[in-house]
């Protein structure tokens, strides 16, 4: 059993469970969070002092900060290990240490952005590259070669997704259900999300369009979903069409 949750820097601790399990109490006193960031069983708030607090499944010390970690801007939760974005542009991470999932990149620096996968990790570099470490079956976490002018990643399970400033997508790694089968014609896109085999896009005119599995219905954007100026309207595309 790890500690209990302490401080910002403490992370998380508490109830200890067979097998090893270990789960910490939501800290309910936080008030000051700019940023939050959930991975499959931990989460992470980001404190407007640039400090971070750790709560959920422990294991690894996923949820355990690093002792000492401050002036964080962003962070990321993966399904395994977590991720600090510092302000110097450089990341720390922790967590399962397995593929290589903690092992930045030596010299590794003007980092602008990060995403947390399944067993792989990005960061978008201020020139607008991608570089990636963990594992890299179907070349997940190998950015493709030519690849520029990005403003935004996203990582899922298996696979990794890149926004251009141009308004197009880019994906690329495990592609079992579809997931990096960009739709033929996509563009004006202004965010992305990839989950666990599948993917998202929010348009400039607040449509999303989705992608890949659709096994419990995640890429069945609801009818009538609103929101926004002129509102979200239902699109789903198939990939290639």
């Amino acid at each position: 059993m790890r500690g209990s949750p302490g401080g910002r820097h403490g992370g998380a601790g508490g109830r200890g469970g067979g097998g090893g399990d270990q789960t910490a109490v939501i800290p309910f006193t936080i008030s000051d969070a700019v940023q939050v960031s959930a991975g499959r069983d931990h989460v992470f708030v980001l404190h407007h002092d640039g400090t971070v607090t750790g709560y959920g499944y422990n294991g690894d010390g996923r949820a355990t900060p690093p002792a000492g970690l401050f002036g964080v801007t962003a962070v990321a939760a993966g399904i395994y290990d977590s991720l600090a974005l510092k302000g110097d542009g450089t990341v720390a991470a922790w967590g399962y240490g397995g593929a290589g999932l903690t092992n930045v990149p030596a010299g590794l620096q003007g980092v602008v952005a990060v995403a947390a996968g399944g067993f792989h990790n990005l960061a978008l570099l201020r020139g607008g590259g991608v570089a990636g470490w963990g594992y890299n079956a179907n070349g997940r976490s190998t950015a493709p070669a030519g690849l520029g002018g990005v403003v935004a990643i996203t990582a899922g399970r298996d696979h990794s997704v890149a926004l251009k400033k141009d308004g197009t997508v880019v994906a690329w790694g495990q592609n079992d259900a579809g997931q990096t089968n960009v739709p033929a014609g996509l563009s004006h896109v202004t965010a992305i999300s990839a989950g666990n085999a599948h993917t998202l896009a929010l348009k400039s005119d607040g449509t999303v369009v989705a992608w890949g599995s659709d096994s419990q219905g995640q890429c069945d954007v609801p009818a009538g979903l609103t929101g926004g100026d002129g509102g979200f309207r239902r699109e789903r595309l198939q990939s290639g069409t």
